[in-house]
């Protein structure tokens, strides 16, 4: 009975983290570089940016930040690789998909598919 509560709780987790991956990997250009650039800025200096941001151009005014879907693919994969060598991949592959399609509607719902271009 607690290793099915726990096993939930640790699906529910996973799914607010392949949420916060989106959210951070969508507002890339605000959270992560922003800061860089301004402190750049303050000290006279270019700046280093780490991780480049990856954008498309979704139409002649929107443009879709793809950052976020490529580490959240990335977390599916390392976590499905977990999964596969633990040899636990008969009900939780499927609920881990489920929870990646599921974050992926979610995000790029409340995102309205593509960011405005200003």
């Amino acid at each position: 009975m607690v290793k099915r509560i726990l096993l939930a709780v640790l699906q529910l987790f996973k799914f607010a983290v392949f949420l916060l991956v989106l959210f951070v990997g969508g507002n890339w250009d605000e959270l992560v570089n922003l800061p860089i650039e301004i402190r750049a800025m303050q000290n006279h200096t270019t700046p280093a940016f780490l991780i480049p941001t990856i954008r498309y151009d979704a139409g002649p005014t929107h443009f879709l930040i793809a950052n976020g879907l490529i580490y959240a693919a990335v977390l599916l994969v390392l976590i499905l690789l977990y999964e596969a060598v633990r040899k636990k991949l008969k009900p939780w592959a499927f609920y881990t998909l489920g929870e990646y399609a599921v974050a992926m509607i979610i995000a790029l719902s409340i995102k309205g598919w593509t960011i405005h271009a200003s």
